[in-house]
């Protein structure tokens, strides 16, 4: 078999690249086993660290016309490779680098990054034949099962696994043009007043630094909150969170895209409607709009905080699944009247420490059930409201009995 190629070097490591179908994939390409350790134990731990992703790569092959994959990196030992190398002359220039890797059919070739893209086109390729013929680009480089062979491939395995970073969810939102949730997000950023221009924090943190004090919110949590829209405008909340990461890799048709696009400015348009200050914040064009929404005294307004509004948007969304008749909207107006500074009650020492002035992070649970407990006292699973219980009686440091008495005075009602 013949291969044409590019041969490099970087540090002490040849490699080569070159395009192999599917089917030589299939045939030539197997599975890690004892190329990286003699230890039964450890190359079962290897074996083992090929999870059922690549059932969704096998999906994505056959289901997206578009498929498209990087490089994999393949360790090849035994045989007898040979490299001929084709010396070609263009513009007074010589090149050198190109030419032909002839394998004798004996090599033994296993990944050493894309187990799972492996295995993926293996399965799709059990399917449809058919795309046998794709190619998709490879990095060859040698490996010997001496000692010091498998020390330098498993230096390799590892260093491509462990400092390979996922895709950040900032850049999902920026360029995944598959996402329903990211698609409408981006229009919303650059036809919705409240969202354009600098009042999104585009970053890929939650948190919004001190020194802004120009946006509402941030990216991520804009996208969070539209997430949870999305649960209850096509799911009615019945869809479990890995099948909404499948329904999210798949772009939806033109028609579903706009009908939730349009759902989502009808709910942010009542959104600013429902709180003067949300309006009185976009009349603002001063590069300190927000300052006062995020003061260091009071701690500001619940929903400039990501702490609090995403935690409300999904309070909001999740009543509306479970009670019939109310939508987003009509749930949404119920809380016109609610406290929104972040260190009043019953906010103060669940989202806000009042001694160091600082917001706490780690209560978006609690935050959610509380509004929800100021809907309605009846709106909470048993098990949510023993949660809600347990977590209060917690940060107030009370007793759950004390914290029961207090949590009935908490409603909407009360406001």
């Amino acid at each position: 078999m013949k291969i044409p190629a590019i041969k490099g070097k970087i540090g002490e490591t040849i490699y080569y690249i070159a395009n192999l179908t599917f089917q030589q994939i299939n045939q030539l390409v197997k599975r890690v086993d004892s190329e990286l350790h003699t230890s039964t134990s450890l190359r079962e731990e290897i074996q083992r660290s090929l999870s059922d992703n690549y059932i969704k790569i096998k999906q994505y092959i056959l289901n997206r016309e578009d498929h498209f994959f990087n490089s994999l990196v393949l360790a090849v030992y035994d045989g007898q490779p040979i490299w001929t190398e084709i010396r070609y002359e263009l513009e007074e220039e010589w090149y050198h680098n190109v030419g032909v890797l002839h394998f004798n059919g004996e090599e033994k070739i296993f990944p050493v990054d894309g187990q799972h893209r492996v295995e993926g086109i293996k399965a799709a390729l059990k399917e449809k034949p058919e795309i046998g013929s794709e190619t998709i680009s490879v990095i060859l480089i040698g490996h010997s099962n001496s000692t010091e062979g498998m020390e330098k491939s498993r230096r390799i395995f590892s260093t491509l696994n462990r400092y390979a970073k996922p895709v950040r969810l900032g850049d999902i939102i920026a360029l995944d043009e598959d996402d329903v949730v990211a698609i409408t997000t981006r229009i919303l950023l650059e036809s919705f007043p409240l969202f354009m221009g600098d009042r999104i924090k585009a970053s890929n943190s939650k948190s919004i630094p001190a020194s802004d004090k120009k946006c509402f919110t941030t990216l991520m949590t804009l996208y969070d909150c539209n997430v949870e829209l999305l649960k209850y405008y096509k799911f009615n909340g019945h869809i479990s969170s890995g099948k909404l990461k499948d329904y999210l890799r798949v772009r939806p048709d033109d028609e579903t895209i706009s009908g939730f696009y349009n759902f989502l400015s009808e709910f942010w348009r009542a959104f600013e409607n429902c709180f003067p200050e949300i309006g009185s914040y976009i009349e603002n064009t001063s590069p300190n709009a927000a300052e006062s929404y995020r003061d260091s005294v009071s701690g500001g307004n619940i929903l400039f905080r990501p702490i609090s509004l995403y935690p409300f948007i999904s309070a909001i969304s999740t009543i509306a699944i479970r009670e019939p008749g109310h939508n987003v909207i009509s749930v949404m107006e119920q809380f016109k009247e609610i406290e929104r500074i972040v260190s009043a009650e019953p906010w103060n020492k669940v989202i806000w420490n009042p001694t160091t002035n600082k917001m706490v992070m780690r209560n978006q649970a609690l935050v959610k059930y509380l509004f929800m407990h100021m809907y309605s006292h009846d709106i909470l699973t048993n098990k949510e409201e023993r949660a809600l219980r347990a977590k209060y009686a917690l940060v107030h440091n009370i007793s759950i009995d004390d914290a029961i008495e207090q949590l009935n005075h908490i409603s909407i009602h009360n406001a």
